[in-house]
């Protein structure tokens, strides 16, 4: 924890209004969430000392977003006049008996449930009553994904936890001031800045209009060529038709599930460099590779699917929160029987989707979609849910942490589920990948089949990191493996059963 105060903007953009827009409904409200895993119950008044403390550095925490009552000014973020840290901390002791299936569960209600979208946007709940083996607590963090990415998301976490048992020595820091701003004040607000700024506006865009038309006069080719490349990337990016959906992930519903699994970062850096790769690279293949082991298991053999990824846009200059990243769109390869083949086509398609000129072009366009109604952003919605998986991969905190006396132990990331059949995110905590599987149980219908298919591939791409001609991850699966399927989940792929974790 460090007493560094960040940065944020006060004004709510356009793709952070969207996504709380999307809180209206299960299909695309876009929460996301963090399960630390304690080696010891933490002492209630110091963990909501560190929430309270850390609510004044990063300043999300205590505000919420306030929306015009007509659309002359941009929404707020204000800091919440009626901010009560007990409505967004909260202890509960976990269903009997106390496993990490249990947990997972009841973080998959906690994550599915809607957000009050008038009070500052997360949760945290605290699980007493476990029974696993190094684990007697789990901490619940749920964060709406207006309020940042993950890599904002990772900010906070730096703040919240400790490098020791023993509670730091903090400077004191002013609690930050609340405004009572409702919006018919500031639709007022944004008129009155209208007329005042009216005329110099006019004036800048006429100055502005002209310099843009000279460097067209003085450089057309150039800028033609520059409008037609941006067009075409358009073009590629929002297409649907990359690769066909799989006809086993079809189906859609409200019925939720979480899993984990978990490596060591050493040996996928390994692999890396076998391959000559990145650990993303790896990351992605092995999600390739277990997603061809379900097919074959369930006698569906298909040669790809589309995944998106998100791309990391932030700069040092953005602010600490918000959200600064981009979707990058591939065609997962499925029939690539060769490990490295597999591992070469997806990071020549990665690169090619990360340089593409209008990777950023769900920013640009938010502005105009949120003045859309409620019902075509649904069909909007319904477009982006065209891609089968998404895959996200945060890089996490170094060393050992701990929070209110407590160790975290384990550290599992979950991502929001936005129509889509399956979200995998994978993030690093003290040397070690945490990977949380959060599923649309009606797409996929045995989550314990695909768990086991996953852990199976990561462990075959793994186990060989010094080989580069490993053998095929990628044989055939005995057909039909029903839930006997269970049996393979261990402490790597930590699922359903409560085994250690």
């Amino acid at each position: 924890m460090t007493d560094k105060q960040h940065y944020f903007k006060d004004e709510v953009d356009a793709l952070e209004l969207l996504m709380l827009r999307g809180e209206a409904s299960v299909k695309t409200r876009s929460a996301m969430l963090s399960i630390a895993m304690l080696d010891d119950v933490p002492d209630f008044d110091q963990l909501r000392d560190s929430f309270d403390y850390a609510s004044r550095q990063f300043i999300r925490l205590r505000q919420h977003i306030v929306t015009p009552a007509i659309a002359t000014t941009s929404p707020r973020w204000v800091v919440d006049p009626d901010f009560n840290l007990d409505y967004h901390l909260r202890r509960y002791s976990v269903a009997s008996p106390g496993k990490m299936r249990n947990v997972l569960d009841t973080a998959k209600q906690f994550l599915s449930a809607p957000m009050d979208t008038q009070r500052p946007l997360w949760e945290v709940v605290l699980l007493e009553g476990l029974t696993e083996q190094t684990a007697k607590a789990a901490l619940l963090i749920k964060m709406h994904h207006a309020v940042s990415d993950g890599m904002g998301g990772l900010m906070l976490l730096k703040l919240l936890f400790n490098t020791s048992r023993e509670a730091p020595l903090r400077s004191p820091i002013p609690e930050p001031i609340p405004e009572d701003l409702n919006a018919i004040t500031l639709s007022r607000r944004g008129l009155n800045r209208a007329l005042t700024s009216a005329l110099p506006g006019l004036k800048n865009t006429f100055y502005k209009g002209l310099s843009g038309s000279k460097n067209l006069l003085q450089h057309p080719g150039k800028r033609i060529e520059e409008i037609k490349q941006q067009w075409q990337s358009a073009k590629r990016i929002l297409s649907s038709d990359t690769s066909p959906a799989s006809p086993l992930l079809m189906r859609r519903s409200l019925s939720r599930r979480l899993d984990v699994l978990e490596y060591p970062l050493a040996e996928l850096k390994d692999c890396a460099k076998a391959f000559n790769a990145s650990v993303n690279d790896i990351y992605i293949a092995a999600i390739a590779g277990g997603l061809h082991r379900y097919h074959s298991a369930l006698d569906c053999e298909i040669e790809n699917l589309p995944l998106a990824m998100p791309v990391n846009l932030r700069t040092a200059n953005d602010s600490d929160g918000g959200n600064h990243f981009a979707a990058a769109r591939i065609t997962l390869p499925l029939n690539h029987a060769d490990p490295k083949n597999r591992i070469n086509n997806i990071q020549t398609q990665v690169q090619q989707a990360i340089a593409e000129p209008a990777i950023n072009i769900l920013n640009r366009i938010a502005p105009l979609l949120v003045h859309l109604p409620a019902t075509a952003l649904q069909e909007l919605g319904e477009l982006a849910s065209q891609v089968d998986v998404q895959a996200s991969n945060v890089p996490g905190l170094k060393e050992p942490s701990y929070i209110a006396g407590s160790k975290i132990i384990k550290m599992y990331p979950f991502g929001p589920l936005p129509g889509i059949p399956l979200m995998l995110v994978m993030m690093s905590h003290n040397g070690v990948c945490y990977i949380g599987s959060h599923c649309d149980t009606a797409a996929i219908s045995q989550p314990d089949l695909l768990m086991q298919c996953l852990h199976e591939e990561f462990t075959a791409l793994l186990k060989p990191a010094s080989k580069p001609a490993v053998q095929s991850a990628n044989k055939k699966t005995p057909p039909r493996r029903k839930p006997a399927a269970k049996k393979a989940i261990t402490t790597k792929a930590a699922t359903a059963k409560g085994r250690k974790s």
